[in-house]
């Protein structure tokens, strides 16, 4: 985003779109190969496939708006966590945990982890596919953007006008 609030063209902004898409993609293209694994391999014995899809469940069963919401949460807490991390030095790893507990504790909804859940569902026939995308794919989505770009171009361009 710092070149994009440095730079405000069409070229720039192109750049970043199609950055973000090709991480984007290739995050929900691993998402979805994870949750075929889960759901179609017996790595994990049946019974915790089952607790699995109860999880998964509960994850996704969730109306739009307060997914998105869930979401806006999540993109800050993320946000923060890579404005924060240069300054962890030797405690990155713990950092990192302790944000990503954080996101999992309180329940906020990440586009490419929850994915995993949504498409376990949706392979498994528990819920559709236009569900999995249009329930919680995007809703997700929409709040991880809101909330990490909004952080991130308030404390960066905070940063940069000064």
């Amino acid at each position: 985003m710092l070149p994009l609030l440095q730079r405000r063209d069409r070229a720039t902004a192109r750049n970043v779109a199609r950055l973000w898409s090709v991480v984007l993609i290739s995050n929900l293209l691993g998402a979805l190969a994870v949750a075929a694994v889960l759901r179609f391999t017996f790595a994990f014995p049946e019974e915790m496939r089952r607790t699995f899809n109860d999880i998964s469940a509960e994850s996704v069963d969730v109306r739009f708006g307060l997914l998105l919401l869930r979401g806006i949460f999540a993109g800050w807490l993320l946000a923060l966590l890579v404005w924060v991390l240069p300054f962890a030095e030797h405690a990155r790893l713990f950092v990192i945990v302790g944000f990503t507990w954080m996101i999992g504790i309180c329940g906020f909804s990440h586009v490419v982890a929850g994915s995993v859940e949504a498409f376990f569902l949706a392979f498994g026939g528990t819920v559709s596919w236009q569900h999995a995308w249009l329930g919680f794919v995007a809703p997700a989505l929409i709040g991880n953007v809101i909330g990490g770009v909004s952080l991130v171009t308030a404390v960066n361009h905070a940063q940069v006008v000064s």
